[in-house]
């Protein structure tokens, strides 16, 4: 279930939308999540429509998304897109990511189909908007050039979500680093890489916490460490990471095998 998007995040949309009801916004976007968190989904449609009708932004799309899912309202996906379109036009950056992933995949229920020119069109237009998720997704488009110049395209695109201390931004400049370093035979960019894994796997995040798991499996980058390996994927497991049981078993049938392997004995001295 999508999280609706509360008050503290108000100053992400147009500053000028609600300059002077900005207090009463706040107030009644507190009230529409403290409702939402307590499933009291209609009440809360009804106070996020008391700020789109001045034309918010942020209340807009969240009419979208709890539309989208039926959430307070009956659900119509084609008026979720309607909402979404509505506030991407008045500036806000995560609808104009939601109405690029529905053009990425197309959405056959309310009639669009897949299109790559839009989906690159609001992608561009979201990063642009200040969604950090299109941020990285056009980073990664990028990197997956294979060219020197859209690779420094890309670090610059990172560059200012990095410096927000966003952690997909700083997880995907660690995964190119790492790369780089593998390819040039440089273990100091090694490190780098290794260092914002560890970083960033000390504080829960989920992706950097299995490229962690996978070198201490691998052995090639960093100390092989199978117990502490395993210990991180049980861990991903338990929250149905995907790929992590799968790394998990591959690990414990190394343990295993560890075990089993006879001990190398030394020759007697003559």
């Amino acid at each position: 279930m999508k999280k609706l998007l509360i008050a503290s995040l108000i100053a992400i949309t147009c500053n000028s939308v609600f300059a002077a009801e900005k207090g009463n916004a706040d107030v009644i976007f507190s009230k529409a999540n403290q409702l939402y968190e307590a499933k009291n989904y209609t009440a809360a449609f009804q106070e996020i429509q008391r700020i789109a009708v001045s034309g918010n932004a942020q209340a807009i799309y969240n009419l979208g998304s709890m539309t989208q899912q039926g959430l307070g309202t009956s659900k119509d996906e084609k008026k979720a897109f309607e909402y979404f379109q509505d506030a991407s036009n008045k500036g806000f950056g995560k609808a104009s990511y939601e109405l690029a992933q529905i053009y990425r995949y197309g959405k056959s229920n309310i009639g669009i189909t897949k299109d790559t020119q839009k989906y690159k069109i609001y992608l561009d237009k979201a990063a642009k908007q200040g969604s950090e998720e299109a941020g990285v997704e056009v980073a990664t488009i990028l990197f997956a050039q294979g060219k020197p110049e859209y690779d420094q395209l890309a670090i610059r695109q990172l560059r200012p979500l990095i410096q927000k201390n966003y952690y997909p931004a700083i997880h995907l400049k660690a995964i190119y680093d790492l790369g780089m370093g593998n390819k040039n035979k440089n273990p100091v960019l090694q490190q780098v890489a290794v260092n914002s894994f560890r970083s960033l796997a000390s504080k829960g995040y989920a992706p950097s916490l299995m490229v962690l798991g996978n070198l201490m499996a691998n052995g090639d980058v960093v100390d092989q460490n199978l117990p502490e390996a395993q210990k991180i994927f049980k861990t991903l497991a338990a929250q149905n990471i995907p790929n992590a049981k799968e790394s998990l078993e591959k690990v414990e049938q190394a343990i295993a095998a560890q075990k089993a392997a006879p001990v190398a004995t030394q020759p007697p001295k003559k």
